[in-house]
């Protein structure tokens, strides 16, 4: 009877863990174009970033799907733009982290990463607040739904340099 508890627990963090496990070895596993990136002090080129760069806008395309549908009301989504901001940010740390808001040799890029940068940054803000959004005080509510909606500005203009670019 004394084994019983302990089996119990073994066993329920078993059906806990394993899933967690696999849900974190899938994302860090995942292959994208940033991965062996290696940052120049001049940057990188054109042609060996554009790829990479496809892949957070691609990333910024999901986010602002999942972030208008969160502010129309579906909870769900919440949890999806979480994990996209986090995707978001792992790829610009392969891209080369904060060396990606340096000045490159080429500056559409440079700019292009600052948009980049400036929509993550409205999204991880949107991410600290978007409990509000379903919560009952109306004035945090439309609060949250305004921080939430900050992102557009840099997300199109990332959007737009990056059509330009291709």
């Amino acid at each position: 009877r004394s084994h019983a508890i302990p089996r119990s627990l073994v066993i329920c963090a078993v059906f806990i863990g394993l899933p967690l496990v696999a849900a974190c070895g899938t994302l860090a596993g995942e292959k994208t174009a940033c991965d062996g990136l290696v940052y120049k002090e001049s940057g990188l080129a054109r042609a060996e970033y554009l790829p990479c760069a496809g892949d957070m806008m691609a990333t910024l395309d999901q986010l602002d799907a999942q972030v208008g549908s969160m502010i129309s009301g579906n909870e769900n989504a919440r949890s999806e733009a979480q994990s996209s901001v986090r995707k978001l940010g792992s790829l610009m740390k392969k891209a080369g982290g904060r060396n990606l808001l340096e000045t490159w040799d080429d500056r559409a890029l440079t700019s292009l990463n600052i948009d980049i940068s400036n929509a993550h940054s409205h999204h991880q803000a949107c991410m600290m607040v978007a409990g509000q959004i379903f919560g009952r005080d109306e004035k945090y509510r439309d609060a949250a739904k305004s921080e939430c909606g900050a992102y557009r500005r840099s997300y199109e203009e990332a959007s737009r340099a990056y059509r330009y670019l291709r």
